[in-house]
């Protein structure tokens, strides 16, 4: 007689995930991971381009991994994603969200249509998104979802150049562990990582930005998506409205 164990809970293979903002940066490093992993990703973006270079890295691979172009400040987008990404009514079993805008200046140059656009991209677009996933996670009683905050984002502080940035990525930590309260009784997890300075998406001279890093030098994205496997496993159901800081010491 065969002997039937129930399979023990793991990490995402065989999970349905949905990556906004996966066209680059983190993003993409958390949509392969993901992938090379064994969950089935979609990973949507507004760029073309990056979205057809992911696509043929997919392929070349044999990555379950799917692209889609769109406008995340949409609900028609967002809603025909979420089907895609779950197949069906079905939400998909992991969210992550990990578009926004980055701007930097002074503090003279940050206008209103400056900030209310940095307000919508980092806050407001993700309380949307997670408005439309929300429903259909609580109806399978079960979700995994991951935004990104920024390193020192637990608290206040004060910002030199990124002010409208640094207060919207801090709005958005808020919001992660409201949401992360309310959803807990449905089996629903709300997780945030407070990424570093990661190469290659911070420039200049590289030798100023190491001095300030306890560990000496800059992260990497896989780095950070290996830190995002963590706490998108099914295994990790116990950790929720954790801001996990991926950044080398950099803000203690």
């Amino acid at each position: 007689m065969h002997d039937s164990k129930p399979t023990p809970p793991g990490g995402v293979a065989g999970r349905t995930a949905l990556v906004v903002g996966g066209g680059r940066g983190l993003g993409r490093a958390v949509a392969i991971a993901l992938a090379e992993s064994g969950a089935s990703v979609l990973a949507v973006a507004r760029s073309p381009q990056p979205l057809l270079e992911l696509r043929d890295l997919a392929r070349a691979r044999r990555l379950p991994l799917r692209v889609a172009r769109g406008d995340a400040g949409r609900v028609v987008s967002v809603r025909a994603w979420l089907r895609a990404a779950g197949a069906g009514d079905r939400a998909p079993d992991i969210l992550v969200i990990a578009a926004g805008d980055y701007w930097e200046g002074p503090l003279g140059r940050l206008t209103v249509e400056r900030w209310e656009s940095l307000v919508r991209s980092n806050t407001t677009i993700p309380l949307a998104i997670l408005q439309e996933a929300l429903p259909l996670m609580r109806r399978r009683r079960y979700g995994r979802i991951l935004l990104f905050g920024v390193a020192g984002g637990e608290t206040p502080r004060a910002a030199a150049r990124a002010h409208g940035y640094r207060a919207a990525k801090v709005a958005l930590l808020t919001l992660a562990r409201s949401v992360a309260h309310e959803e807990a009784p449905y089996g629903i997890t709300v997780n945030a990582i407070l990424p570093g300075i990661i190469r290659p998406a911070f420039s200049g001279k590289q030798s100023d930005l190491v001095r300030r890093i306890p560990a000496g030098r800059l992260g990497s994205p896989r780095e950070v998506a290996r830190a995002a496997l963590f706490l998108l496993a099914e295994e990790s159901g116990y950790i929720t409205g954790a801001a996990l800081p991926v950044a080398g010491g950099y803000l203690l």
